[in-house]
């Protein structure tokens, strides 16, 4: 039984760490093999307990401490959750052996069995999280008579706007300095509370559409793959790499999803919703510094794009499709029907246009609007609301 509930992404996400933490280890694996460096035999020798910088021992650890998380994950499903975490830290420090090893035949680097010591404790600590993990998502599964039926595609559409989103600065270049850049954000632990709120309160809306999409046994499986798609997805594409807010908001998550479980459908529902409605209105109307109308309403959507050579901030605009469709989404999910809720988002959009026009530094345009609109259409073709009526109308005239 245990099996069939095994994560299909598994395997690739450990071949992809193994690669990773082989990349970052052996680069620019300029291996030289002569007769003053030793053979196989005796190289494990030459491994010291040379000391780097504190810098580079938090790296050793949190370099291996995700392998060590998916690889207790993984071997939980054959094994029990003891043993998962044993083996887990034993594969672990296996790995960095070998790393070692073949450091002592690169030049620019000097093998150390520290950095073996800290491999291994940061294993050790990422199959501790993989257990908590397993254990705090056993209660995020909901009762029965709050679950919908799986498969909301408008939900997959809101998960695809959120993986473009974060990934959306992509630029596509692997390097070591790049890796220990991106690192370099968690050695100087600098946390911003109201960021952190946002973040947390975006991923319960990601979090949210996975539980509408998948089905129940999954559910953890795919929030899991979304949030390794993003972080390394950022890690190898996105600078900065690392959110030190959004990492918080994630250690949160689970958490937060088990306090909000704890209600029924509709007011677990409304409170997402109504966190996320702040969110949005504030991001839109803040600083609440109104003044004079000093400016015209733009009835030309993405006019001002063209005029302008079409400067389009991808950032920008992926977060703003997000933002719509993470709306609309959660209006559908509170009891709205696909229509209606697009319509209220639509109309709230130019609400926010209008007011717009008394905001110094704000400009007014129908371009807001008409993106809300663009995605919501999307949404209304994916939805399961859309595909019953289709059904529905295609049935009685097939009569």
């Amino acid at each position: 039984m245990a099996r069939t509930q095994s994560s299909g992404f598994l395997p690739l996400l450990l071949l992809g760490l193994v690669v990773l933490i082989g990349y970052g280890s052996l680069y620019p694996f300029n291996f030289i093999f002569d007769p003053n460096h030793p053979t196989l035999g005796d190289a494990w020798q030459r491994l010291s307990w040379a000391r780097a910088g504190r810098a580079d021992h938090v790296r050793n650890v949190l370099l291996y401490a995700p392998l060590g998380f998916c690889l207790m994950l993984w071997l939980r499903y054959r094994i029990g959750f003891v043993w998962a975490a044993v083996l887990a830290t034993v594969l672990g420090a296996l790995l960095s052996f070998c790393i070692e090893i073949a450091q002592v035949y690169l030049t620019i680097r000097v093998p150390s069995l520290m950095d073996l010591t800290l491999n291994t404790l940061g294993t050790l600590l990422g199959a501790v999280i993989g257990v908590v993990w397993r254990r705090l998502s056993a209660l995020v599964y909901l009762p029965p008579y709050t679950r919908t039926k799986p498969g909301d595609r408008s939900a997959l559409v809101l998960l695809f706007m959120w993986v473009a989103w974060r990934l959306a600065d992509f630029e596509f270049a692997i390097s070591l300095t790049r890796l220990k850049q991106a690192l370099r954000p968690l050695l100087q632990w600098e946390v911003s509370w109201p960021l952190t709120l946002q973040f947390l309160v975006m991923w319960l809306v990601v979090a949210q559409a996975v539980l509408s999409y998948a089905q129940r046994q999954r559910s953890n499986e795919v929030l899991l793959t979304v949030i390794a798609i993003v972080l390394i997805g950022r890690l190898l594409l996105v600078m900065p790499a690392f959110v030190p807010a959004e990492l918080l908001a994630l250690a949160l998550l689970l958490p937060t999803l088990i306090v909000l479980h704890k209600f029924r459908t509709t007011p677990q529902s409304g409170m997402v919703l109504l966190a996320f409605m702040v969110l949005f209105f504030a991001e839109r109307l803040l600083p609440f510094d109104f003044g004079s109308m000093e400016q015209k309403f733009d009835l030309w959507p993405f006019l001002t794009w063209i005029h302008e050579d079409m400067p389009i901030d991808a950032d920008v605009l992926l977060r703003k499709l997000f933002m719509f469709s993470g709306m609309i989404w959660l209006l559908k999910d509170y009891g709205l029907s696909m229509h209606i809720a697009l319509l209220s988002v639509v109309a709230a959009v130019l609400g926010i246009e209008v007011i717009h026009l008394w905001q110094p530094g704000r400009a007014a345009s129908l371009t807001d609007p008409s993106l809300a609109l663009l995605i919501g259409v999307v949404m209304l073709f994916a939805s399961d609301e859309r595909r019953s009526k289709v059904r529905k109308y295609g049935g009685l005239g097939s009569r």
